[in-house]
């Protein structure tokens, strides 16, 4: 035990949240018996005897770990550990490991608990740091991370709908059977107040109207303060799955209003919800897929696609595991519509290709993953033949985009008579890209090199690359060149290793995780791929096989792996909470939403893409940018 400061203390956690928002009365409360220890890299502090309190991490990273070993979080400078000690005598016997030399504050467990006592917000914050331990303490424990129990440990929020359709009391059962027609929902929330303060005092749902209006033979006229169901059974939105079926088994309801701490409504969760929740899988999408005979049905069906990708994000699977996920659904959603395109125009005049480029091409596809596709054709086609196919591509492109992938801005799709070729003409067109050092040359082939054959026979599409790699083999130019173009952007790390954020407009204090990123590694590793004999088209699978062929070292390569999966992480993530919030996709992140740990993680991996760019400039453009 070592010495203390106390104004040094003192400064540090009045920058450092929650402690920053305390009064001067209670920090001085909070200083009363704080000591600070080393604690060196590896050492194991069991939460026990008068180690069961509070400690804040000055400087330093450490793990927490169950008895058995098991990884439930990571923490750096200041965050705290000790939070379930001292409020419930860790139960779950939490140890301390450290990752490197630590100093860390121990406050007095009296001293802390006095200040719990005096500041609600102050506790509030503790009692969700703990119930977020929790929940990483279950997943932990949990030996399939896909199992029921974990969706059961999934907080409502996550499955609710946040779309309400809202009435007030005095509006009658006609106007909001009306309205819950034409938003094609089951119920309808009742609300009294202001408009922004609208607390919640009923619900009416399809079941009411049916028993207590039309089986009794009552005008529409009613009111439905005289219909409704008053004071309805509401769930917090932190509330768990396991929460929300308990209470609608008990009073046997369909329909459960989700509300905040004030009251308010918030989303409603019914139990279709639940029972999609439970049962979502992308095998059950794709059967589902395979089953239907119209673009409108697959439509339907394809809403679903955001919430399975939601919940793959919540089950922790890995990034690249996802991204495989999405596009075995893509390319099964991909020969459906033209399995339904040749139903409905006949049988194709000769053999063809349908093409995937970008994300579906390399299986890293996320939420508002848009489409690149073409048509490689065996021959040249007649007029007729061209009418053909145009039908087929128009078919397909805009069955895509119903179905929620959608249309690529820059026009790269079959449906575009430009990517719709003849063998020979593909060959020709990846031919002129590779002795030209046109900027839209290399443009092209940053998209078009990632290349996957989904529909037909891909002989012609191996036998493509095959001959692109031979071009490419002769030209150290283009590589040099298209080096040149793909390390034009960089991470956004500044002096002192800072971020680099958006400076203005929507995202501004954010990061580009796509563009700034991750789009960058895969540059990175297209180059890797293309100077490889054998041709990978996956990000992952490129290094792997750069590695193989001895060119580029297994660190380099691992480390350039690690960074795409920790990015990709953050992206779906990102994602998810902005779908989530929104109904739409973002892969800008807001640094200061991650803790301490996870900033220096993130800035490790930006760096880690720096010097690989490095490296790809001395052994492909020969060091000049």
């Amino acid at each position: 035990m070592a010495a203390i400061d106390v104004s040094e203390v003192q400064k540090f956690i009045l920058s450092t949240p929650p402690f920053s928002n305390l009064s001067t009365a209670q920090v001085t409360t909070l200083l009363t018996g704080i000591s600070v220890s080393y604690v060196r890299q590896g050492q194991t502090l069991t939460l026990e005897g008068e180690v069961a309190t509070l400690h804040l991490i000055r400087r330093g990273a450490c793990e927490i770990r169950t008895p058995k070993g098991a990884l439930v979080d990571q923490i750096a400078d200041g965050e705290c550990f000790g939070v379930s000690s001292v409020l419930a005598q860790n139960p779950d016997g939490l140890e301390i490991v450290a990752m490197e030399d630590s100093l860390v504050y121990r406050f007095d467990k009296a001293s802390f608990l006095t200040v719990i006592a005096q500041s609600e917000a102050f506790a509030l914050f503790f009692k969700h740091t703990r119930h977020h331990r929790s929940r990483k303490l279950l997943r932990t424990q949990s030996g399939d991370i896909n199992t029921p129990a974990l969706q059961l440990s999934t907080p409502i929020e996550q499955v609710m709908t946040r779309q309400l359709i809202q009435a007030i009391p005095e509006e009658t059962v006609q106007v909001a059977a009306a309205r819950m027609t034409e938003a094609r929902v089951s119920s309808i929330l009742i609300v009294e107040g202001k408009e922004e303060k609208q607390r919640l005092v009923g619900i009416v749902t399809d079941r009411d109207l049916r028993s207590r209006v039309l089986a009794l033979g009552i005008t529409a006229d009613l009111s439905l303060a005289e219909v409704m169901t008053g004071e309805p059974a509401t769930l917090l939105p932190d509330s768990l799955v396991m929460q929300a079926q308990t209470l609608m088994s008990e009073h046997n309801i369909h329909h459960l209003p989700v509300v905040s701490a004030e009251g308010l409504p918030v989303g409603m969760v019914t139990a279709a919800d639940l029972l999609r929740h439970q049962e979502l899988s992308p095998i059950l999408l794709i059967n589902q897929i395979h089953r239907q005979a119209s673009v409108d049905s697959l439509a339907r069906v394809c809403k679903q696609w955001p919430i399975l990708i939601v919940n793959l994000i919540l089950t922790d699977m890995k990034p690249a595991d996802i991204g495989k996920v999405l596009a075995a659904v893509s390319d099964n959603l991909t020969r459906r519509l033209i399995e339904l395109a040749i139903k409905a125009l006949g049988e194709p005049p000769m053999a063809f290709q349908f093409l995937v480029f970008g994300s579906q091409a390399r299986s890293d596809q996320s939420l508002g993953s848009d489409q690149d596709n073409g048509l490689m054709l065996s021959r040249t086609p007649t007029q007729t033949e061209e009418g053909y196919f145009a039908a087929l591509a128009s078919f397909v492109c805009e069955g895509l985009g119903e179905c929620g992938i959608r249309l690529c801005p820059g026009n790269i799709m079959a449906s575009n008579p430009d990517w719709r070729m003849t063998v020979a003409q593909w060959r020709q067109v990846f031919s002129n890209w590779v002795t030209s050092a046109a900027p839209s040359a290399l443009l092209n082939a940053s998209i078009f090199f990632d290349i996957r054959c989904v529909y037909g026979d891909d002989e012609s599409v191996a036998n493509l690359i095959t001959e692109v790699q031979k071009d490419v083999a002769k030209n150290s130019l283009f590589l040099a060149s298209l080096t040149r173009s793909a390390l034009a952007s960089k991470p956004p790390l500044g002096f002192f290793r800072h971020f680099l954020l958006e400076s203005s407009g929507e995202h501004k204090h954010q990061l580009d995780l796509k563009h700034q990123g991750l789009a960058l590694i895969n540059d990175i590793a297209r180059l890797y791929g293309l100077a490889c004999r054998t041709y990978r088209v996956g990000t992952i699978e490129r290094l792997e096989q750069a590695i193989r062929e001895k060119l580029i070292t297994p660190d380099t390569a691992r480390n350039l792996i690690d960074a795409w999966d920790e990015l990709n992480g953050l992206r779906l993530d990102a994602q998810r909470r902005h779908w989530q919030s929104s109904g739409k996709a973002s892969a800008y992140l807001d640094p200061s939403v991650l803790s301490p740990l996870e900033r220096k993680h993130l800035k490790a991996t930006f760096a880690t893409i720096k010097d690989a760019q490095e490296i790809v400039l001395q052994r492909f453009a020969r060091g000049y940018a």
